[in-house]
């Protein structure tokens, strides 16, 4: 799930589009060639096959949804690609980019992406790069979750459920009914996360990485607009929610 948070589409630095990133690791009934799933593991099987896909969205058409408007272009957003499709690249993912896509096919995508055998997978990651809006939450709801059946071994009728949303990530570039910033060199949290990623992938897992992340956009970013005051010096602060069961390393 991608939370939106508000944008105001301009010229200026200062108002710039939200992206989320979403991180899913589903667990997968093991065998002999496919993910293995163990439930006292500390840390998540990473050997099998890890996928990432950008939802590039550069460029974007007067609909209702801008009020009929026609929204700014996301002048920076190929660097942000670049950045991701390097980093991402060079820790084995296979990386596919989908650029300014409707909403028909980019669901369309998704779901041919998520209806494939995935018993191979370790890693699926969906960044998508565009405008954002403001999402709220209210009660969470009354619904039961029954969860899914996973087998512990393929040789016998061991199995365990799980609950149905265990082990998702979701990390938003910032909190609820706040603004992210994008300049010409990028979005600040993608830039940040893939700046993070680089230096310290080897030795901490994702969700240390996170918070080094979250470190760097808070102290070291603020918007520059003198000529607009309104705008200018003004923070961001990114935001994860996370499912997580085990810790996941690269």
């Amino acid at each position: 799930m991608a939370t939106g948070r508000p944008d105001q589409p301009s010229n200026e630095p200062g108002t710039m589009p939200d992206e989320c990133t979403r991180r899913d690791n589903p667990l997968l009934v093991p065998d002999e060639v496919g993910v293995k799933f163990d439930p006292n593991a500390l840390y998540y099987d990473m050997s099998g096959d890890k996928h990432l896909i950008i939802l590039n969205q550069h460029t974007f058409k007067k609909t209702i949804y801008f009020q009929n408007k026609q929204p700014s272009t996301r002048t920076g957003t190929d660097n942000d690609v670049k950045s991701l499709k390097a980093i991402f690249g060079n820790l084995g993912f296979e990386v596919i980019v989908l650029r300014d896509l409707e909403c028909s096919d980019i669901i369309k995508n998704l779901t041919a992406i998520a209806s494939k055998d995935h018993s191979k997978t370790s890693c699926i990651c969906i960044t998508i790069l565009t405008h954002g809006d403001k999402g709220g939450e209210a009660c969470r709801g009354a619904n039961m979750d029954a969860g899914n059946t996973v087998a512990l071994d393929s040789q016998s009728d061991s199995v365990l459920t799980i609950p149905t949303h265990a082990d998702f990530l979701v990390l938003c570039s910032t909190v609820e009914d706040h603004l992210s910033y994008r300049d010409m060199y990028g979005s600040w949290m993608i830039q940040a996360l893939c700046h993070v990623m680089e230096e310290h992938h080897e030795d901490l897992d994702l969700l240390h990485m996170i918070t080094l992340m979250n470190r760097k956009v808070a102290y070291e970013r603020s918007t520059y607009t003198p000529s607009n005051k309104a705008m200018n010096n003004k923070k961001q602060m990114p935001e994860t929610r996370f499912t997580l069961t085990k810790l996941l390393k690269f």
